[in-house]
């Protein structure tokens, strides 16, 4: 049996829009995997970046997608997450145009990741392979503010920082 501790900043217990970044890393070969996700389904609500986290770690497969990735046992890996929110969630009925800015935040940085340290150390690469219309291509790039955008390389850049000093030379 063992006895343990970690701490949940208050802040990851809000109901807000998120794009987090899990990165997991073995314990017996050091081999890091990153995860991108997001908060807000695609129907309706919003649940804690802690709430969404929970449920990568869940034996309810239809939520678990870490369970489902990674290629060993979820206890063979630490994790340390990132994340940046994108606005409180508005109440049923009102949050349509919160889940698409978020959808598309969570697109730009898979694909920024991807950019930033490669394919394979991305466990759900978006492959961006089904066609979308012109006009829902220019509705996603007018979610992707300077102000956005600055906060999706800030993430990255934070992720970043942390693989270099957690990578052995």
């Amino acid at each position: 049996m063992n006895t343990g501790h970690f701490p949940i900043p208050g802040e990851v217990t809000r109901r807000e829009f998120a794009v987090y970044i899990v990165v997991a890393r073995n314990r017996i070969t050091g081999g890091l995997k990153l995860y991108i996700g997001k908060t807000g389904d695609n129907r309706e609500g919003c649940n804690p970046v802690v709430s969404r986290l929970g449920n990568h770690f869940s034996f309810n497969l239809k939520h678990a997608q870490l369970r489902k990735h990674l290629t060993s046992s979820l206890d063979d890996y630490d994790y340390d997450v990132f994340y940046t929110t994108f606005g409180q969630y508005p109440g049923k009925g009102r949050s349509r145009e919160l889940i698409d800015l978020t959808n598309e935040m969570e697109r730009q940085m898979n694909q920024r990741a991807q950019k930033a340290f490669g394919q394979k150390m991305i466990l759900n690469p978006l492959q961006g392979t089904g066609h979308v219309s012109a006009a829902e291509r220019q509705k996603r790039s007018a979610f992707l503010t300077h102000e956005r955008e600055a906060q999706l390389e800030a993430l990255l850049q934070r992720v970043a920082r942390f693989l270099r000093k957690s990578t052995p030379p």
